[in-house]
């Protein structure tokens, strides 16, 4: 469990990623994000997740950090066409397979049934597709960002300094919390604790015991940190630079007009299919356009 605190880091990657201006990143993961929930075509989402893939393998990370991205996405696209096929409520529905028939004893009665639906398992697939393409997006940046030029992006998109500072504090703290948790887990092992083991309160109780010298160690850490930034005159309405201040180029400011441009596009397509599928408004000069919705977006 200690190496769960490299999930939480960043780490090393090709130069040309780490050195992209973090507010250039953070444009990319907000576009996506609209993007993943504007589009329900599967092909296009397909699409946006096959450009994530390709980062990834453009992006020189370690190979554990690969695998378990590999691992979350497998385990999330299980479990979330799993769900979907069985509790698929919408109609038409097909059913592929009958787990538990209607006249099964207790459990058919309770349930009217437990069936894999077709339609189910294509819809679980299209919202897996989002979910996983906006967790391997937000690893990927999180991987390849440093602290420091975080707290200076964040700076530079006039977020007060003192929000900004508490904001990368609180990131830099999470790999230490988490291989906190490793250290006091092991430490119980040792000393013979088992979580499924007693009676059936007892794993809270445990539970309790763990997080208490967490949270005790996470209190001494604050206040020394308070300590620290108070010794050193820290004053965040004060005047500041910085060491290499981000700058976007003209590259990045083409690259951001670019993703507003698609994201303005992308919406104002989707609005005016709405308007036509609600009988809003209707031009025959758009059939076009409107067949285009139906079939990419």
């Amino acid at each position: 469990m200690i190496g769960l605190r490299s999930i939480v880091e960043a780490t090393r990657a090709r130069r040309w990623l780490r050195g992209l201006d973090v507010r250039l990143k953070l444009a990319v993961l907000v576009s996506a994000a609209v993007l993943v929930v504007l589009i329900d075509a599967p092909a296009t989402l397909l699409t946006l997740f096959i450009l994530v893939v390709a980062l990834y393998c453009v992006s020189g990370l370690p190979a554990g950090k690969l695998r378990l991205v590999v691992l979350i996405a497998l385990l999330t696209v299980w479990g979330t066409m799993l769900s979907q096929a069985l509790f698929y409520a919408s109609v038409p529905r097909t059913t592929l397979v009958e787990l538990v028939q209607r006249d099964f004893p207790v459990l058919g009665a309770l349930t009217g049934g437990v069936r894999i639906y077709r339609e189910g398992l294509a819809y679980g697939a299209v919202q897996s597709l989002r979910i996983v393409t906006m967790i391997g997006l937000g690893l990927l940046v999180c991987w390849t960002t440093d602290a420091g030029a975080f707290l200076s992006a964040l700076v530079r998109l006039r977020v007060p300094y003192g929000v900004a500072f508490m904001t990368v504090t609180a990131l830099r703290f999470l790999p230490v919390v988490v291989a906190e948790a490793g250290v006091v887990m092991t430490a119980r092992r040792m000393k013979g604790y088992h979580l499924r083991r007693g009676r059936w309160l007892r794993p809270w109780r445990q539970l309790a015991q763990i997080f208490k010298p967490m949270f005790a160690n996470a209190i001494r850490r604050s206040r020394s940190l308070a300590l620290s930034v108070e010794s050193r005159g820290f004053d965040p309405a004060g005047a500041r630079t910085a060491l290499e201040p981000s700058r976007l180029g003209l590259r990045g400011v083409a690259a951001l007009g670019l993703l507003a441009a698609a994201l303005l596009a992308v919406t104002a397509l989707k609005l005016l299919h709405w308007m036509f599928m609600e009988e809003v408004f209707y031009s025959e000069a758009l059939r076009w356009l409107y067949s285009f919705v139906r079939a990419y977006l």
